[in-house]
């Protein structure tokens, strides 16, 4: 299962599953743990168990899913009861068996999807009808699937393989993966033989661990099979010692494996290559001495001075790893190079000098194959050459001795002279190169017309002109590495080679910005000297400019979202998408609260494929999509909450070779999470209710609108009485626990609830009364739940209904006859009410007295219950009002010390009661009086002063002169006075100079000159005196007076003003 069922549940947690039946109590519902991690065009499988159940041993399962875009909408996918359940998205799947249910035992069963689509992405519910005869326990359990995509690849090179038994066989198989997921990869190599099952020859486990098939388990421990890892997603398989058997067609499968939450590995992908054909031939077996060959062969028949020659000898043998050969080249019979069974290198003296300098060379490259090189040949190195191979065998002393030798076929070699007139011509691959950092960069320079060894040396030149050496190939092929890449050679980033006689590559597979500038290539070729030794006889370069764009410019982070206004519990989607070159990226999404400046995590991505969340958010998803020239990292939140809103940003950061290159912020989006708008309506029917006494009286209020099926209602009653205000009459929670307001705790028995319905709730008002009438106002509070599933209050909306008592017959009868009086202020005035009706002896009244003032405001002054006592009203007026009856049909009202605020229209209502049987006071009747029209005024101004103009003469600083200012008539014996003295010079406007307010206190006023002499004779009489006169007191004087009376109220008002006569003084 673990290795060709992919998709499935590990056997142990399957075991686990299943085995869920042994728990008893209550019903438990319980399904493989979340969240799963799967690739699309794969299957899963999904287990779901219930235990603690009563009735049937076999119960029936029902499977839904709820896509992240629609949270709350159920899809309802299939079912063990009923066929038919399935929706229209997954109908046909159901039905071709695509999706199907497996019953393990009568309470597990397992929900197969043989075929993932991106579609299949959600939160899965595993459901099971009640068959328990109540409800006790759990009946669903939910786990979220996420459906990445398929990236992982495999490759490998194919070709016919032609070998013969005791060869070695390697082959090669690419593998690699883009998922951001944390996974491990799986290789095994396959031996697929003409109508046989498939062979499994090695693989590498997803924990690292080798594992050998059944059929190469006994190769393997004697190591003749093997795998190794080469770079990051190459894999070599190495099969010594072919045999017969192995022949068939071989490829690779790789697996891609995820961990799921209950730390076990599920392989989710899986890939196949192309099969290589190999073909092994079987040798006969026979006598080593009868069968071994030698064969020789060159690299070619002629050759220019300079070039390098190779002569390949073969041994053609069986199982040659069993036996011993010692292998010879000779030139006309002498002995140049041998090669010894343990792979021992012995030169001839004509060579010897020259594998010194590393001219010459004799390998061993396989059990059969030997070669022997000469570099930059020369002419004297032509000829007639043959190779020997001797069998050796071990004598009883250990010692090797030739058994038998055979000797190859000739070849002849032939070398050319250099032409002396040789020119040495270099071109360069490219000229201009511009890549992205991280992209390897290539430069051939390739030589033509030399005839000679070749070196080159490879210069480059900053961007500051600093000229550095690289690398360089000396003609005899060995490295010469520039100090200041020495370190990176070595680690494999600088990288020379000789592609053939006359090319040369540079590679640096990881450039950075500062590799930048301008390169050089310098070709030098050789001679031999006089002496024989190689001397630089020409060199020629050309120059190549590199530019290097770099990560942090070639990198892009976009954040966008769909909306940025939601609303609470719906889902939110950003989108950060990442533009620029295919390198290892870590992203983080950031996050701001509204209000807040502090910033924190929410979920890192990180670039080895690990994914890191900073803080437990169960309601924050990750997802990534991968495109040809972007990577889209999305970061959905389900049902968003207001604590959610704020600035969103992701940070992308570019890595290469496990070091950071570059940051990028994207742009900020600012999230608005609002609360739900309330579609909160209601209605209390009837509007108006007109009743009578000792009835009882229903009010409904119905919600007619509400902003969700999930909503809940506290519903509270109040009663509004002009006299009284706004009074609470009973009110419930949203759980609907009643709670009695201030006028059910004092008449508890009088008012009801009553739930009508889930929308409609009525108030019940019993035995009713005259003082039940007024307006009734039903308040409905809408709560809500937020996604963190707690209860806030989202609105509030009220009806009023209006409710008037009558009695069943009225009796009572008040007279109606207006009434008009007008009186002075402070003085007192009397309303009258009177019945003109029968009154019984056995009846208390009730008086109320109102005012009407001029802006129709109905104000209740006192009331006189029939008990004779005050119980409400205008506690200030009752400072100044009296209240008494003449008569048992006759009341007064007196309003004394009267104001102008008294004004208006007066009446009474008067209540009729009479004991019950139970000696209760019951309300009989009521009726209420016509208007007394009262009308308050202010006293008629009469106030004169005495008006005398005189002139006056006088000498400077002689003597001085009198201003009188005298009140002849006045208003009202009550008043004030305030009396100002007035100056004019010429043509000016008078000046005040002297004041003596109503207060009795005295103001010398700004304009006015020292040493003036003020004087009241009597209340009426007023004078102003300047004792000593001089030029500046000349001018006209005069007094002003304002008469003022204090209000009943305590304020102030002017009735009256009046000006003197004149007096002309000149000094």
């Amino acid at each position: 299962i673990r290795d060709h069922v992919q998709g499935l549940i590990p056997i142990a947690l399957l075991l686990t599953l299943l085995q869920w039946d042994c728990c008893a109590g209550q019903r438990l519902v319980q399904m493989q743990e979340g969240p799963l991690y799967r690739a699309r065009g794969y299957p899963i499988t999904i287990a779901c168990n219930v235990s603690g159940f009563k009735g049937s041993t076999e119960q029936d399962f029902e499977f839904s899913i709820y896509l992240q875009e629609r949270p709350e909408q159920e899809i309802k996918i299939i079912s063990t009861q009923n066929p038919g359940i399935a929706y229209a998205n997954y109908f046909q799947r159901v039905k071709d068996k695509e999706i199907e249910i497996e019953r393990k035992t009568g309470s597990s069963v397992l929900l197969h999807i043989k075929d993932l689509h991106e579609s299949d992405e959600g939160e899965y519910e595993c459901f099971t009808p009640n068959t328990d005869g109540k409800f006790h326990g759990v009946y669903s359990a939910k786990m979220n699937l996420t459906v990445i995509q398929d990236t992982l690849t495999a490759s490998m090179t194919t070709k016919a393989l032609h070998m013969e038994e005791g060869e070695t066989l390697q082959l090669e198989c690419e593998v690699s993966t883009q998922t951001l997921q944390h996974t491990h990869t799986s290789v095994t190599w396959y031996l697929n033989k003409t109508g046989l099952q498939p062979l499994e020859i090695l693989s590498l486990m997803s924990d690292f661990t080798l594992r050998p098939g059944a059929e190469f388990e006994h190769r393997y421990r004697s190591g003749h099979i093997g795998l190794d890892k080469i770079g990051s997603t190459l894999y070599r398989l190495t099969v010594a010692k072919l045999l017969a058997s192995d022949k068939g067609d071989i490829y690779c499968e790789a697996g891609e494996w995820i961990q799921d939450p209950d730390r076990s590995w599920i392989k989710i992908a899986s890939k196949r290559t192309e099969a290589t054909a190999l073909d092994v031939q079987s040798l006969v077996v026979g006598s080593v001495t009868d069968t071994f060959t030698a064969h020789i062969e060159s690299s070619g028949p002629e050759f220019k001075e300079g070039e390098t020659l190779e002569i390949k000898c073969s041994v053609g043998v069986p199982k040659a790893l069993d036996h011993y050969f010692l292998v010879a080249w000779m030139k006309e019979g002498q002995e140049l190079a041998a090669v010894g069974p343990t792979g021992v290198v012995i030169v001839g003296n004509t060579y010897a000098e020259r594998h010194k300098n590393g001219e010459v060379q004799a390998i061993k490259q396989s059990d059969r194959d030997y070669i022997f090189t000469i570099k930059h040949i020369r002419t004297e190195d032509q000829g007639v050459f043959t190779c020997r191979v001797s069998e050796e065998e071990k004598g009883a002393d250990g010692r090797l001795s030739v058994k038998e030798s055979k000797t190859s076929s000739e070849i002849r070699v032939g070398v050319t002279a250099r032409d002396p007139e040789s020119t040495l011509r270099v071109s360069i691959s490219n000229h201009t190169i511009q890549i992205n950092e991280g992209e390897p960069l290539q430069l051939t320079c390739r030589a033509a017309g030399p005839t000679g060894p070749l070196s080159i040396a490879w210069q480059h030149k900053t961007s500051e002109n600093t000229v550095r050496d690289v690398i360089g190939l000396r003609w005899d092929g060995r490295l010469e590495e520039g100090a200041h890449y020495r370190q990176r050679g070595q680690r494999g980033d600088v990288r020379a080679v000789r592609i053939d006689q006359g090319s040369f590559l540079l590679e640096i597979p990881n450039p950075l910005p500062p590799d930048a500038g301008s390169y050089k290539c310098i070709i030098s070729e050789w001679a031999a000297g006089p002496s024989g030794d190689l001397q630089k006889i020409q060199s020629t370069s050309q120059e190549a400019s590199v530019v290097i764009s770099s990560l942090d410019s070639l990198i892009e982070a976009i954040l966008r979202s769909r909306t940025m206004h939601i609303k609470e519990g719906e889902n939110l989607e950003l989108h950060c998408t990442v533009k620029g070159p295919q390198v290892p990226l870590s992203i983080t999404w950031t996050f701001a609260q509204s209000g807040s400046s502090l910033l924190e995590n929410i979920v890192s991505l990180l670039y080895n494929g690990s994914i890191l969340w900073h803080k437990e958010l169960s309601n924050f998803q990750i997802k990534t999509s991968v495109q040809q020239n972007a990577i889209t990292s999305i970061l959905k939140v389900s049902k968003s909450r207001t604590v959610e809103a704020g600035k969103y940003r992701c940070v992308v950061e570019a890595w290469f070779r496990d070091s950071l290159r570059a940051t990028k912020l994207s742009n900020e989006l600012a999230v608005q999470v609002k609360k739900p708008d309330s579609k909160l309506s209601i209605s209390s029917e009837p509007k108006e209710i007109e009743s009578t006494v000792n009835a009882n009286v229903g009010i409904v209020c119905k919600i007619l609108g509400l902003t969700s099926t999930y909503s809940q209602f506290a519903i509270s009653w109040y009663f509004n009485k002009s006299e009284t205000g706004k009074q609470s009459v009973l009110k419930t929670d949203r759980n609907l626990i009643l709670e009695p307001g201030e006028i059910m705790k004092t008449r508890e028995n009088k008012y009801h609830l009553q739930r009508e319905s889930p929308d409609s709730f009525k108030l019940l008002i019993l035995q009713t009364e005259f003082s039940d009438s007024g307006k009734y106002i039903c308040e409905v509070e809408e709560w809500l739940q937020d996604p963190s599933m707690n209860w806030y209050s989202l609105s509030r909306r009220s009806s009023t209904t209006k409710l008037t008592i009558k009695s069943t017959e009225k009796k009572l009868k008040v007279m109606k006859e207006r009434a008009e009086i007008t009186v002075r202020d402070s003085e007192d005035f009397i309303v009258n009410c009177t019945i003109n009706s029968d009154v019984q002896e056995t009846s208390q009244f009730s008086v109320s007295w109102y005012r009407v003032s001029a802006a129709s405001e109905k104000t209740l002054l006192l009331k006189w219950g029939k008990d004779f006592v005050l119980q409400g009203g205008n506690k200030e007026l009752w400072k100044r009002a009296q209240f008494y009856s003449s008569a048992r049909n006759t009341h007064h009202l007196v309003i004394r010390n009267a104001d102008v605020a008294d004004s208006g229209n007066y009446s009474c209502t008067v209540e009729e009661y009479e004991l019950d049987g139970e000696r209760r006071w019951q309300l009989l009747s009521n009726d209420e009086s016509g208007f007394t029209s009262i009308v308050v005024h202010h006293p008629e101004s009469n106030l004169q002063v005495f008006k005398r103009n005189e002139k006056v003469s006088i000498n400077e600083k002689q003597s001085g002169f009198t201003v009188n200012c005298d009140i002849i008539s006045y208003s009202d014996k009550r008043s004030f006075f305030e009396v100002t003295w007035l100056k004019r010079n010429g043509e000016e406007d008078a000046q005040p100079i002297f004041r003596a307010l109503r207060s009795s206190t005295l103001q010398l006023l700004p304009t006015a000159r020292q040493s003036l002499v003020f004087n009241r004779l009597s209340p009426w009489n007023y004078s102003l005196t300047i004792p000593v006169a001089e030029v500046t007191d000349q001018g006209t004087y005069s007094c002003q007076v304002e008469e003022w009376l204090l209000s009943p109220g305590n304020k102030w008002y002017k009735i009256a003003n009046d000006t003197s006569g004149n007096l002309s003084v000149t000094i």
